[in-house]
């Protein structure tokens, strides 16, 4: 067989060479011979190392070019626009890094890393954003003498810079990108108005508006040719910027709650909402924030909308002052604590009770005027309710007359009293003024409550500044006095103080009951069956009326005391009775050995004349009862019948005749002549109109 094995190699002289690995003449490898390390010469990574460097520098350089930040293609509207700005000379990293070699390595680093971020494409995952220090604006060569350099004109606003930064601004600490941002599109650091008008029109608690206009718009560009109007003829008048320009301001400001969460989500930052000065801190002097961020935009520009400037307030500014004061319980003189409506509180606005319309114009041109009137109330409250409205604006007339007759002696009185007092004298007396005026012209039934205290308070006002004066003039101030018993029916009955309602045929003065006395409604009124129901009886009033048997009968039973005592009731004029020409008071026959109070019988005439008189108060009361029934029977058929003008208002008498004589009850007893002879005439009048 052939041997399978390759033929071993032969040497030159024929013999032959073993494979490699094996030693000749022996069976095993021979050893595999060293190689030789290769040496790294110095110069080699010198070399590399410098082209690593030169590589790094100029990586570094490139990146930190204005032109590299362009290559990111979300950057190339803000290269654009720095193309375009004023600062288009100086590179991007002059600004966006505050000046100092740590900021300088920075930005020259930040390059590579945005290269990083822009391949690994985790830029998508941030926003653009940028903040510029102050430094970076105020660095040598730059802006640094800027705040020395006084005010600057922007468009027709005189602009200080060191007005706004050398102190706070509304408590704030500004800086320079608080003004000049990066949110107009197409500019680059531009100032924006925007900002400028949330913080000079913005209305807080705390800061009013810095809207004077003669902080921005100075006079020298005013009455200049650089100015639309020379406004000299202005200045020379003293006339008001808004005696031409009006609605300039547009907008609030106001900060929805809402847009926090652009940014955040954590509760803890949240319920910070309210801490305004930590938010502005945070958002202003420590983060660039823009304030349209959070803010609502305020526009400040000359309306040229004819529905916008045509405002009522344009001329009739504080035309209803008096009644927001009112409505909003605020404002008042010596009245601290605020009283609002209860409607406002509810978010009542003036169009809820202003519901009916008053047109005026002429025979083509109409307008309206809305209105309220007593059906307004009722439309919510029930019918009825109207009257209560009615009751508010009387009760005030009466006060108001009355506080008036008082004011106007007090201011005598303070004119004439201690002269060294005096000043101090009528500066209590315009605010009593002003009070009194905030009611009449506001009309209390914006709000009767606060109505009310402000009179009191000028009542107190008025007595201090006669206490002043060293006058001895002491007002009445029995319809001034504060409602010491706390009441309910207040809320609504506010000014039934004043108010005269009929009451078992008398006239129920309440001033005497509720101002006086202090007694609560629900001694006579209750609202467990029917709301206001009278439960009072008349033997109830008696049991505390007649405890006095020597009081003036007729401040109860006036009506009683004409009849008998003579005057005028219903038109009609009454003599005196008999009895009170003899000066016979009411105590001889209402009045018993006990001292009680009593409705008498015959008894008293008998006690006094003889006993016939028995019969005779009997015949008196019959007869009249008799001729009332009489007339009340031909008055049912009258007035069914067609009557003219004339004949209505001779019923009309007759009614009040009527009334006056049952609301008398003793059927001609206090005055017998009066009554048959009234009665008399009344019959024979109606039997003539029954013949015609």
């Amino acid at each position: 067989m052939d041997d399978p094995r390759p033929p071993l190699s032969e040497s030159p002289d024929g013999r032959p060479i073993p494979p490699p690995g094996r030693a000749e003449g022996s069976s095993q490898p021979a050893p595999a011979p060293k190689k030789k390390k290769r040496r790294i010469r110095p110069k080699t990574v010198l070399i590399a190392l410098g082209v690593l460097l030169v590589v790094f520098v100029a990586s570094v350089e490139l990146t930190s070019t204005s032109k590299f930040c362009s290559t990111c293609h979300y950057m190339k509207p803000f290269y654009q626009s720095w193309q375009t700005s004023s600062h288009k000379e100086i590179e991007c990293k002059v600004c966006h890094y505050p000046p100092g070699i740590r900021n300088t390595i920075k930005a020259k680093l930040e390059g590579l890393v945005m290269v990083g971020r822009y391949w690994t494409k985790l830029y998508l995952k941030s926003k653009p954003w940028a903040e510029i220090q102050d430094e970076s604006c105020l660095q040598k060569g730059c802006h640094d003498k800027r705040l020395l350099e006084g005010p600057v004109q922007f468009k027709t606003v005189a602009f200080d810079h060191k007005a706004h930064f050398a102190d706070l601004r509304r408590g704030k600490q500004l800086r320079c990108t608080s003004c000049h941002s990066q949110i107009v599109q197409g500019q680059h650091i531009t100032v924006t108005e925007s900002s400028c008008f949330i913080c000079h029109f913005k209305q807080t608690e705390n800061f009013p508006q810095v809207s004077a206009c003669a902080n921005c718009h100075k006079k020298d560009f005013l009455v200049s040719d650089k100015s639309r109007y020379n406004h000299q003829i202005v200045y020379d008048k003293a006339f008001a910027c808004d005696k031409c320009h009006s609605q300039v301001i547009v907008g609030d400001g106001v900060v929805p709650r809402e847009n926090c969460f652009k940014c955040h989500f954590e509760k803890e930052r949240l319920d910070k909402y309210d801490d305004t000065n930590l938010i502005h801190t945070n958002h202003i002097a420590k983060n660039k924030i823009e304030c349209t961020q959070c803010h609502l935009a305020i526009q400040h520009k000359i309306v040229k909308d004819v529905e916008t400037i045509a405002d009522c307030k344009t001329c009739h500014t504080g035309s209803h002052q008096a009644q927001r004061i009112l409505y909003t319980g605020e404002g008042g003189k010596g009245v601290d604590h605020p009283r609002p409506n209860v409607m406002l509180e509810k978010g009542l606005s003036c169009k809820g009770c202003h519901m009916f319309h008053e047109e005026t114009g002429g025979r083509l041109l109409k307008s309206e005027t809305s209105i309220s009137r007593d059906q307004a109330c009722e439309s919510c409250h029930g019918k009825g309710f109207g009257r209560i409205l009615q009751m508010w604006e009387s009760s005030t007339q009466t006060k108001l007359q009355t506080i008036n007759g008082i004011y106007r002696k007090a201011a005598q009185e303070i004119r004439q009293g201690k002269a060294d007092q005096r000043t101090k004298a009528e500066a209590l007396l315009d605010e009593a003024s002003f009070n009194i005026d905030i009611v009449e012209r506001g009309k209390s039934v914006h709000n009767i409550t606060y109505a009310q205290e402000l009179l009191q308070a000028s009542m107190s006002k008025i007595e201090q500044a006669l206490a002043l004066s060293g006058s001895s003039f002491k007002p009445d101030r029995t319809s001034f006095k504060e409602q010491k018993t706390p009441n309910s029916c207040l809320n609504c009955h506010q000014g039934i103080d004043e108010t005269i309602a009929p009451a078992f045929g008398l006239n129920f003065p309440h001033k005497k009951h509720v101002a006086v006395q202090n007694m609560d409604c629900s001694k006579c009124h209750s609202n467990a069956k029917k709301h206001g129901e009278l439960i009072a009886s008349k033997t109830y009033c008696a049991a505390c009326h007649h405890k006095d048997t020597k009081k003036d009968c007729g401040g109860c039973h006036g009506l009683q005391q004409i009849l008998y005592k003579g005057g005028t009731v219903g038109g009609a004029k009454v003599e005196k009775d008999v009895m009170a020409e003899a000066e016979t008071d009411c105590a001889a026959c209402h009045v018993t050995k006990q001292d009680q109070v009593v409705r008498p019988t015959a008894a008293p005439c008998v006690s006094c004349h003889d006993k016939n008189y028995e019969k005779t108060f009997e015949d008196w009361r019959g007869g009249i009862k008799k001729m009332m029934d009489e007339v009340r029977t031909a008055l049912r058929v009258l007035n069914r019948a067609a009557l003219s003008d004339a004949r209505k208002t001779d019923l009309a008498a007759v009614e009040t005749l009527l009334l006056t004589l049952e609301q008398d009850g003793s059927f001609g007893v206090h005055n017998h002549a009066f009554a048959e002879d009234a009665l008399t005439k009344a019959l024979e009048k109606i039997s003539t109109w029954g013949k015609t």
